[in-house]
């Protein structure tokens, strides 16, 4: 019995770390058959016309852009604008996204512990995580998000490998990629008027809202310096004095 439940984990760990070369394989096979360059309009030339059904396919790709790298979210997010009314716009964005997050958090999850140590050699600004996080989860997970220090998949794969709370993972990542949905989302209601004013206040407010984040992290962690780890405090001097207890040899005699 254990053995077999000790295999089909393994066997589990293994699909987890080959899905995203699988989702990357058909990325490519879809553009290498559609024989045309990824855009706006080469999403739109494969959704289908009946609105659930192209909610649908959009989620899928939302899917499918979470595990490859060759379907930027900013472009799915704009086709949910091209396609529908701003409230059905939004409410499909939002959930692509919480898609897109919560696919590589799982991966992330139920890898191995050895992906938390490989990821930070790769990208070191991801130590820097570990002393938000041990003061407010929901608040890493937003500002991680809002301003965009690190690749998004990567941060859903590092905070699933270190057990993050889904609920706080997710409510933090969507409030924090709420910006760019909208943006996107009038741009792709507005593509087509590039002069009117929903257009460039949607940018502008993309803009002020990333700068104005970026600017709370800087002074943020330099009014809240990083703490020492545990491991590099040593014990107090005095305790290790009363700690220490002379023995015979110690005690010299007496003139």
């Amino acid at each position: 019995m254990f053995e077999q439940e000790s295999a089909l984990k393994r066997f589990g760990r293994l699909f987890l770390r080959a899905l995203p070369l699988l989702g990357l394989c058909c990325a490519a096979l879809w553009l290498w058959r559609s024989g045309q360059k990824l855009s706006v309009d080469t999403v739109l030339s494969y959704t289908p016309k009946l609105p659930l059904l192209a909610a649908l396919f959009l989620l899928l790709l939302y899917g499918l852009k979470s595990i490859s790298l060759m379907l930027p979210v900013l472009l799915l997010d704009t086709v949910c604008g091209v396609l529908f009314p701003l409230p059905a716009a939004i409410l499909v964005a939002t959930l692509g996204t919480a898609v897109t997050l919560t696919i590589p958090y799982f991966i992330g999850r139920g890898a191995g512990p050895d992906m938390t140590e490989k990821l930070q050699q790769k990208h070191p600004r991801l130590r820097e995580l570990r002393q938000l996080r041990s003061r407010n989860e929901l608040f890493l997970s937003f500002l991680i998000r809002i301003i965009g220090i690190l690749p998004c998949d990567v941060v859903s794969l590092y905070l699933g490998n270190t057990r993050m709370p889904f609920g706080k993972y997710l409510l933090g990542g969507v409030l924090g990629f709420m910006p760019d949905i909208l943006t996107a989302v009038v741009a792709g209601m507005k593509a087509d008027d590039r002069s009117s004013p929903w257009f460039w206040g949607a940018i502008v407010l993309n803009l002020l809202i990333a700068g104005g984040s970026t600017l709370f992290y800087a002074r943020y962690r330099k009014r809240r310096p990083a703490a020492p780890d545990e491991s590099s405090v040593s014990p107090a001097s005095d305790e290790n004095d009363a700690s220490h207890v002379p023995d015979e040899n110690d005690v010299s005699p007496a003139p």
